[in-house]
């Protein structure tokens, strides 16, 4: 009898030991494959974040890395990318490497808001040029408010500008309102706002200094 319980009982355990060898194959198995899973989920995301990277800037201008480095610096090459004397010429192919290909351009003004793209900007400006409306224009920072968090940045940069003109007197002051981020490899601009002071519409102290 005890002999046969015994036996049983191995029996039992050999079964039991055969379940859990096979239970855990399974298991593993399963691992393996909720892993692989994973990987290729990852590798997915890598791709397509690259490429969403890659398409922000489809475009042939070629772009200067120092204008791009910062936010300072991407300031800077603004105003001067734009800025230009009597027989000369702005970079505007230096100004279009500043930003996203669809960034748009909005003026605000007393009575109405003017909505263009990067592309619309440069041909009405180029178009100024071209008539001798504009033959020589100037736009330099007086101050500027930066607020950034991580990739992304708002800047107000409070601008003196004129054209045809080299008398700051008859200048006009302002302030664009500029929309940034960094994309891991440099900075853009992926929008600008603008609009000039007035008489009844002065800038308030704390964007002069």
């Amino acid at each position: 009898m005890f002999y046969d319980l015994c036996t049983v009982q191995k029996k039992k355990l050999n079964s039991n030991w055969k379940k859990s060898i096979f239970s855990f194959l399974i298991v593993c198995v399963l691992l393996f494959s909720c892993g692989a899973k994973a990987n290729n989920d990852m590798t997915t995301v890598s791709i397509n974040s690259s490429r969403i990277a890659s398409n922000i800037g489809e475009s042939s201008t070629a772009v200067d890395q120092a204008d791009v480095s910062s936010i300072d610096a991407i300031v800077k090459a603004l105003y001067e990318s734009i800025t230009f004397r009597e027989e000369k010429r702005p970079n505007l192919e230096r100004l279009r490497s500043l930003f996203t290909p669809k960034a748009p351009f909005i003026r605000i003004t007393q009575g109405a808001v003017n909505k263009m793209d990067l592309d619309s900007f440069l041909s009405s400006f180029r178009e100024r040029i071209k008539t001798g409306t504009m033959k020589s224009f100037y736009e330099g920072e007086i101050s500027r408010k930066t607020h950034a968090f991580e990739s992304i940045a708002q800047v107000f940069t409070t601008y003196n500008k004129g054209i045809n003109t080299k008398d700051p007197k008859s200048m006009v002051r302002g302030i664009n309102s500029i929309q940034l981020f960094h994309d891991g490899q440099r900075w853009w601009i992926s929008s600008i706002l603008w609009q000039d002071e007035t008489e009844g519409n002065p800038i308030p102290q704390k964007y002069l200094r």
